[in-house]
């Protein structure tokens, strides 16, 4: 899987501010703002805090691929 951030896109779509969701986090501000525009990879523990808050799968916001997506490719490799 490819690191990528869709942090921000994602958390719009949700309609939750960065106040919102570094308050339900229990992170600062400055850190979800690192994640989300200075591209930041956070710590594993970080993708599925903000993940959960959010209700997404971690790989949907911060990386490329989904794991179902990876599966059925392999899939078409091999079959």
């Amino acid at each position: 899987m490819v690191f990528t951030n869709r942090l921000r896109e994602i958390r719009k779509g949700v309609g939750m501010s960065i106040s919102e969701l570094a308050r339900r986090t229990e992170m600062s501000r400055a850190n979800i703002t690192k994640i989300e525009l200075h591209g930041q990879e956070p710590s594993g523990f970080t993708m599925l805090r903000i993940a959960s808050v959010l209700n997404k799968d971690p790989r949907d916001i911060f990386f490329e691929s989904s794991g179902a997506q990876e599966l059925q490719n392999e899939k078409e490799n091999t079959g």
